[in-house]
């Protein structure tokens, strides 16, 4: 079994204007959540739902 990657677009539903970001993620088929790097939240301009801490 090997590592899954799908190609993938992230836009800001809130701010449509925005240009999409097209990012390569590696698929995990038992997750709830998305993660993503701070870089790509600065640049569609997300806003923070939720915090569950730094990773130690």
């Amino acid at each position: 079994m090997g590592l899954i990657y799908a190609k993938i677009t992230l836009a800001n539903p809130v701010l449509p204007q925005l240009s999409p970001i097209d990012a390569e993620a590696l698929v995990d088929s038992g997750t709830l959540h998305l993660c993503i790097p701070v870089h790509l939240a600065l640049q569609l301009r997300l806003e923070t739902l939720s915090d569950v801490g730094q990773w130690q």
